[in-house]
């Protein structure tokens, strides 16, 4: 963790700084952005501020070392799912990315606001790229003479989907399994609008529908999107 003033040593000394950075989660999470005081840190941390600036040099290397664990932990969790679902339909993957993500949330719910800070060369903007790295090794197996332009445009719209669906889904109640459910929707019907099953009719028949995909997926990988089931009755139901 390369913003902290002093290397811990001990395992109590780590869980100082994870006590600290678990504050600073709680406060991003509660304000909705990433802004806080020392005394708010302090407070929630239930330290003293000596020992916050002990191991941290100021707030903002603070808000840096929880990017820095935050884009760990979720980079570990991506890069286990796909390794799992490596064989499963796209929509079955997409399912138990958007189930992984959401339960991430669950005990990190401070990610989704630090991605989405802005400014060149922002942790926000490292934690993006690096989600974005894992769509384009996804789509380039899925979808092999994929051109890398299409490529980038597919693993940025992902991931803008997906930040952006999530967005207030830490602080939805009830309604985050709606939000979760409806991402899964999106990202399917949008992914199969561009790379249709290979039995899809529009491969024989170019009028079968309005939207022209751009290009088939991976034979080995033909997306059953049948696979894709709601988990709740619609409203009015």
């Amino acid at each position: 963790m390369h913003e902290l003033r002093t290397e811990p040593r001990q395992r109590r000394s780590q869980r100082s700084i994870e006590a600290i950075l678990d504050a600073a989660e709680l406060l991003i999470h509660q304000d909705g952005q990433v802004s806080f005081t020392a005394n708010e840190l302090v407070t929630a941390a239930d330290m003293s501020i000596g020992r916050v600036y002990y191991w941290f040099p100021d707030i903002p290397s603070v808000v840096a070392a929880l990017a820095e664990r935050s884009m760990n932990r979720l980079m570990e969790m991506f890069a286990g799912i796909v390794r799992q679902e490596e064989s499963s339909s796209t929509p079955q993957l997409i399912a138990r990315v958007v189930d992984g993500l959401c339960e991430y949330l669950d005990h990190n719910p401070a990610t989704v606001a630090l991605c989405l800070t802005g400014g060149e060369n922002s942790y926000g903007t490292e934690i993006q790229e690096r989600m974005c790295d894992l769509a384009r090794t996804v789509v380039r197996s899925r979808v092999p003479d994929a051109p890398d332009a299409e490529v980038e445009v597919v693993a940025r719209t992902t991931v803008g989907i997906t930040l952006g669906m999530l967005r207030g889904y830490t602080s939805a109640g009830e309604l985050r399994d709606v939000i979760r459910q409806e991402l899964v929707y999106v990202l399917s019907a949008w992914l199969y609008c561009r790379y249709p099953s290979l039995n899809d009719p529009i491969w024989t028949d170019a009028s079968a529908r309005p939207i022209q995909p751009s290009r088939r997926p991976a034979a080995h990988l033909v997306a059953d999107w049948t696979d894709v089931q709601p988990a709740m009755s619609t409203a009015g139901e």
